[in-house]
């Protein structure tokens, strides 16, 4: 009888200390030098307006909305974004070209690709591809782009290569901290 009851109260003190075993303590949080609270939210946020200059033959002024999460991927510094923009064209036939981009930068190398429509006032048209290495950080991005022509490639006052710098105005409070 004794052992009956004495096997029984094992058997329920195991059963009780599995069942508190299975119950996380409350993690205290801890938030970081860039302010976020957890791991997983190690990336900051930055919006706002892009202002770029893009020049070859011809010179192309271009503004649009950008999204960038910039942080540490755990092997250095780095980000990942697009952006929505229009290019503009100062030259005799006034071209203008909506683009949608995307973007990527690591250790200051930044790689991104972008299609882009342009119109002239001829009524031409002409779809691109461009591809775009060079150098990039949360603020400025200075590239290399080779315009591929999928649609009407003699398309005059467009350049095949560009030289291109932009700059990131952020308007995300949180990311300037």
């Amino acid at each position: 009888m004794k052992k009956s009851i004495l096997c029984s109260t094992i058997l329920l003190l195991f059963f009780c200390q599995l069942g508190i075993a299975q119950l996380a303590p409350e993690e205290d949080v801890v938030e970081n030098k860039l302010g976020f609270e957890t791991e997983t939210e190690k990336y900051l946020p930055f919006d706002g307006i892009l202002f770029g200059v893009h020049g070859a033959r011809e010179t192309m002024v271009e503004i649009g909305y950008f999204h960038y999460q910039w942080g540490n991927a755990g092997y250095g510094d780095g980000g990942k974004g697009y952006s929505i923009s229009t290019e503009h064209y100062i030259n005799d036939n006034y071209v203008i070209a909506p683009k949608i981009a995307g973007f990527s930068n690591l250790w200051g190398i930044h790689l991104g690709a972008a299609t882009v429509w342009y119109f002239d006032t001829e009524k031409n048209n002409s779809f691109r591809v461009r591809p775009e290495i060079g150098y990039g950080s949360k603020k400025i991005k200075l590239a290399y782009a080779f315009n591929m022509a999928i649609t009407n490639k003699d398309m005059p006052n467009v350049s095949k290569h560009m030289i291109s710098a932009v700059y990131f105005l952020n308007f995300n409070k949180k990311s300037g901290k």
